[in-house]
């Protein structure tokens, strides 16, 4: 197989989210979604799930030729397989790279990065109005004793946590106008490991979410376009575009800047100053949000646990995991309320992360960067009724970040 490129012949696969689907005659096969789309066209390629852990090989390490010694895979199906990897964007290299530049041009020339945030919580944007002022309708006032710097929320799809991101974006009242909004997120696919911004802001089914350019350019003369090296891991990320629809709803369209924050506990591949590490944004983005003009919400969009098969467990999510999740879930709470982000993240490294918090980065850049105290509002579990074979458990709270008077 020497006569393939090289990034063929040593394939190396991007993250791509697997979804089960079923042909004419139920026959269940899955589908390689690749969560950026960087095609365009959400086409992906469809293979049969015994394929999964081959897949698994194609690391950038092995040859086709050893991974067929190893698989027992034929030499021509591993040809075609890569083949068909390769143009669907799904293997790293130069068509690839064609088409992340593609995809950002699409994004420079449409103003914005495409969103169907809408879809989330209905099938047009006058739906999800409604429900979600119905939503917002249904949550109890927190009654709050402080001023709201930011806010906790989750990331997870609405129908599991609805109720979760209410409780959030009621905390945020009537008492101030707000200037912006910072959406700090999580990196769920994307390659960059360190923070991931960028200049474009976002067209959602309620209109476009310009770009804060004051605060956008004062964190690039400061930190430089090394923020913005990996803007194309924005493409596909919902943990920034799921608060849209609720910022449309409660604040309008308000300027909006959005970071992806790695975990502070998690070095960096190559920490060469290619890109902007957590230690060096959060105490600039703390400085420029003192300094800049109006009134400024930091949203932390994150959810917390992961835990049951789907994430690698062996056993089953029943009553007594759930029972086990909210204890941990609980006790590392009660070390973030505290607002002893070092005690938090001593904790969090301690246990390994072993429940997987998924957030850790941009609940801990939220809390320095406000210099708000955690209050908890609300905590919630995926409901189990929506997961009878009990496959995956996700967990998230809603918390306010408040400037509490000292006197």
């Amino acid at each position: 197989m020497s006569e393939l490129p090289p990034h063929l012949d040593r394939p190396h696969i991007r993250q791509f989210h697997p979804i089960g689907v079923e042909n004419d005659q139920k026959k269940v096969f899955v589908a390689l979604r690749d969560p950026a789309n960087l095609r365009g066209d959400g086409q992906c390629p469809v293979v049969p799930p015994e394929l999964l852990p081959l897949l698994g090989a194609f690391q950038g390490e092995k040859s086709l030729q050893e991974i067929g010694e190893v698989t027992g895979a034929p030499s021509d199906f591993l040809v075609q397989l890569v083949k068909a990897l390769d143009e669907s964007g799904l293997l790293w290299g130069p068509n690839c790279d064609r088409l992340e530049r593609e995809a950002m041009m699409r994004v420079a020339t449409e103003g914005g990065f495409r969103t169907a945030a809408a879809d989330a919580a209905g099938t047009t944007a006058e739906e999800a109005k409604k429900n979600i002022g119905e939503w917002l309708a249904a949550a109890e006032d927190p009654e709050l004793d402080g001023e709201l710097l930011g806010i906790v929320t989750p990331h997870m799809d609405y129908a599991r946590s609805k109720s979760t991101y209410a409780a959030a974006y009621k905390s945020i009242g009537l008492s101030k106008k707000w200037s912006r909004v910072v959406i700090l997120g999580t990196n769920h696919f994307g390659s960059g490991d360190g923070i991931v911004m960028s200049r474009h802001g976002f067209l959602s089914p309620f209109g476009a979410f310009a770009p804060d350019k004051p605060l956008l350019h004062a964190l690039e003369a400061k930190l430089g376009d090394r923020l913005f090296k990996d803007e194309v891991d924005l493409l596909g990320e919902h943990s920034i575009s799921i608060q849209l629809p609720w910022i449309h709803e409660v604040l309008g369209r308000v300027p909006v800047v959005a970071a992806l924050v790695p975990s502070p506990l998690v070095p960096m591949i190559a920490d060469d100053g290619a890109r902007v590490s957590f230690d060096e944004f959060v105490p600039v983005l703390k400085d420029l949000l003192g300094d800049a003009e109006g009134e400024t919400l930091v949203v932390a969009s994150a959810d917390l646990s992961h835990v049951g098969p789907q994430f690698g467990d062996q056993t089953p999510v029943g009553t007594e995991i759930r029972r086990q999740v909210e204890a941990y879930d609980r006790s590392l709470l009660s070390t973030y309320l505290e607002g002893n982000m070092e005690a938090f993240l001593s904790k969090v490294g301690h246990d390994q992360n072993h429940q997987r918090w998924c957030s850790v980065g941009n609940m801990t850049a939220a809390k320095l960067a406000t210099g708000g105290l955690p209050e908890l509002v609300e905590y919630s579990q995926s409901p189990a009724d929506l997961d009878p074979q009990g496959a995956a458990l996700v967990t998230c709270a809603a918390m306010a970040l408040l400037r509490v008077s000292t006197a």
